[in-house]
């Protein structure tokens, strides 16, 4: 007996340790080495953008380095967030910093202060660091979930889309996604405080962040009964909108406007009202503007918004899960709402669904039976992918 205890799990050697960690991590390794494949086509198309496309714009943000064309367009707003702060003059028409989200700029700083590197430098170390922790996640979810094969799927689906430039650029997608996926992972544990802590630094990330309160108040709602529910719902709200209403009080106590983040907007919109994007939106005018004709990267936001339509349809027969499925609806409605009414319609819609990565999840699951189709979109997506950063390196497109 005292022979076969000792040969038990206590003695497992240091090479069979390492071969089980190493199994462990394979899988997670090889869906990075498929994110990391895609952001080969963003490196050509950068050095393609550079010998063949005109500059629109002669600013540089952060050098001339190659990698500093991924500081474009918004970056700019963020960069000097995360160097001089946010300053307002109380006018809604004129386009000023405090539509941004701190979050991500002040992350910036930080770790510009901390690693001392120039904090353009740290806003494409935040955000690319960000999006491969992202990967990672993402790969884990769906492979809890459903399978292996369907999280591989689903990570090269993702990884390929045309948008996914944005993972890579000074934006906040990438930290956003992080965030959003960790919320998820937390709700499938029923750890409700954890996702509503995510949550709320989510919606000091982008205002789509708030659509992650209606998801935990649902999966609350379906794991508690009735009594607990209302006990825990009302501070688990309070933590997971922290990100919005703080960023309020700091813009109503420093300008004395706190609500300047949305007020200014209008600056951003052809100086329309929200009220005035709402009711066409409401009246579905957007859909009454597209034009089939458009092949630039504007235009094909309009059917990549019909793709979303589609896919958060089929989402909701599917097994993603009630969770998953009215996220996906509701980051699509938030800026179909917002801003698809205004002048600029669906331009930039397959960036603000960039986050929707269940939309993905359903293409995966719908390629399943047909092997071909997967290589096929991530054809397509990859050219388009390449054909985006050149156009954003060389401010030729706005994303």
């Amino acid at each position: 007996m005292h022979d076969k205890s000792a040969a038990g799990p206590a003695q497992i050697s240091p090479f069979e340790r390492r071969e089980t960690a190493w199994q462990i991590c394979l899988p997670y390794l090889q869906a990075l080495a498929i994110y990391l494949s895609s952001r080969l086509l963003v490196f050509l198309g950068i050095a393609f953008g550079r010998v063949y496309v005109p500059a629109g714009h002669d600013i540089r943000l952060g050098g001339n380095s190659w990698y500093h064309h991924l500081l474009r367009w918004d970056s700019e707003w963020y960069k000097t967030i995360a160097s001089a702060g946010y300053s307002y003059n109380g006018d809604p028409g004129q386009a000023q910093t405090v539509v941004f989200y701190p979050l991500y700029p002040g992350l910036s700083r930080l770790v510009g202060e901390i690693l001392r590197i120039d904090v353009a430098d740290a806003m494409l170390l935040v955000a690319n660091l960000a999006a491969a922790a992202a990967v990672v996640l993402l790969f884990k979810l769906v492979r809890e979930r459903f399978d292996e094969r369907t999280a591989y799927t689903t990570v090269a689906l993702y990884a390929y889309f045309p948008a996914s430039i944005f993972l890579s650029a000074g934006y906040t997608e990438s930290l956003a996604l992080l965030l959003m996926l960790a919320f998820f992972l937390c709700l499938a544990r029923e750890r409700f405080w954890m996702a509503a802590i995510f949550a709320g630094l989510a919606t000091a990330t982008r205002s789509s962040g708030i659509v992650l309160l209606p998801v935990l108040l649902w999966e609350l709602w379906r794991c508690r009964p009735p009594r607990r529910f209302l006990i825990e719902a009302v501070p688990l709200s309070i933590v997971a909108t922290a990100g919005l209403w703080l960023f309020s009080l700091y813009l109503g106590l420093t300008f004395g406007h706190p609500l300047a983040f949305a007020e200014g907007q209008a600056a951003f919109q052809g100086n329309t009202t929200s009220v005035t994007r709402l009711l066409s939106a409401l009246t579905l005018q957007p859909f009454g503007r597209m034009d089939p004709s458009n092949i630039s990267p504007a235009g094909l936001d309009q059917w990549f918004v019909l793709l979303g339509v589609a896919l958060i349809a089929y989402g909701w027969l599917t097994g993603i899960g009630r969770g998953m499925a009215l996220f996906a609806t509701l980051v699509l409605a938030l800026p179909y709402l917002s801003v698809a009414g205004g002048p600029t319609g669906f331009t930039s819609m397959a960036r603000y669904n960039l986050v929707s990565f269940p939309l993905f999840l359903v293409m995966a699951l719908l390629a399943a039976r047909r092997p071909w189709v997967v290589p096929a979109i991530v054809g397509i997506f990859g050219g388009l992918l390449m054909m985006y950063s050149a156009l954003f390196a060389q401010w030729q497109w706005v994303g």
